[in-house]
C-alpha cells in the first residue's frame, strides 16, 4: 500500500536530504544555464552543466527512496544505486575540469580536458561492465535493510573505480577550488566574494563527496547531505546577478 512503509527516521532524512541536493543541483544549475546562454558565457553555461550533474550523484539514494514509497522495499538488484549515481562522475569530471583549467591553465584547456575525459570514459566503462557482471567489485555489499533504511553503496577501496574517483576528487579540488580561490585573490568587490563563494562551493561539495561516495559515513551521511546542500548553494551565490 503507498506510503505504509517502516522507514525509520534516519531513513527519511537520508533520503529527503538526497532530493534536496537533486533538486537544488537541478535549480542552480539552470539558473546558471540559463544566464550563461543570456550573456553568452561559456563558462556560466558549463558551470550549469556541472551543477546539475552535481545534484545528480545522490539519484540513487533518491530513487531508492522513491522506490521504498511505492514498493516498501529498497532498490533491487542493490547495483542500481551505485549505478544511478556513479554514472555522474563523468560529466562532473569533464565539466568541472573545463571550469578548473579555462580558470588556471587556458593554454592547456584543450589538452587537460582530453585527459580527463578520456579518464571518465574508462571509469564508465569499469563502473558499467561490473555493475552488471560483478558489482561486489567495485561496491561495498551493503546490508539488505528492506526497506527500514536506505541502502549505502560505497565504492570498494580496493577497486580501480574507486583510485579513478580519488584522483577526480584531488584533480577537482586544485583545479576548481583552488582555482576559483586563485581568482577570488586577484579579484576586488563583488566579484571577489562570487569567485570566493564558488570556491568554497566547490571545495566542500569534493569534501562530502568522497566521504559520501567512497567511504561509508554512516549516522553521519545526514550531515554530509547537508554539506552538499550548502555547497550547491554557495554555487548558487557565486553566479547569481
Amino acid at each position: 500500500m503507498l506510503f505504509d512503509i517502516n522507514l525509520n527516521p534516519i531513513g527519511w532524512l537520508d533520503g529527503l536530504t538526497a532530493l534536496a541536493v537533486v533538486s537544488a543541483g537541478i535549480i542552480v544549475g539552470i539558473l546558471s544555464f540559463y544566464k550563461g546562454t543570456k550573456l553568452k558565457s561559456t563558462l556560466l553555461i558549463v558551470t550549469g552543466l556541472a551543477t546539475m550533474s552535481a545534484g545528480f550523484i545522490l539519484l540513487g539514494a533518491s530513487v531508492d527512496l522513491i522506490h521504498i514509497l511505492f514498493t516498501e522495499d529498497n532498490l533491487d538488484p542493490y547495483w542500481l544505486y551505485g549505478l544511478l549515481s556513479y554514472t555522474w562522475t563523468a560529466p562532473i569530471t569533464i565539466f568541472g575540469l573545463y571550469i578548473g583549467a579555462e580558470l588556471l591553465a587556458p593554454n592547456r584547456k584543450k589538452l587537460i580536458v582530453s585527459i580527463y575525459a578520456v579518464l571518465s570514459v574508462i571509469f564508465e566503462i569499469i563502473v558499467f561492465y561490473y555493475s552488471l557482471t560483478n558489482p561486489e567489485a567495485i561496491y561495498r555489499l551493503p546490508e539488505d535493510p528492506h526497506g527500514t533504511a536506505l541502502l549505502n553503496t560505497s565504492m570498494n577501496p580496493r577497486s580501480i573505480a574507486f583510485i579513478l574517483m580519488l584522483v577526480f576528487l584531488i584533480s577537482g579540488l586544485i583545479f576548481n577550488g583552488f582555482g576559483f580561490l586563485s581568482k577570488s585573490r586577484k579579484a576586488a568587490g563583488a566579484i571577489r566574494r562570487k569567485f570566493l563563494y564558488l570556491s568554497l562551493g566547490w571545495i566542500v561539495f569534493i569534501i562530502c563527496g568522497a566521504l559520501d561516495g567512497l567511504f561509508d559515513p554512516g549516522i553521519y551521511t545526514f550531515f554530509i547531505r547537508i554539506g552538499l546542500v550548502a555547497s550547491i548553494s554557495l554555487m548558487y551565490l557565486g553566479v547569481r546577478g
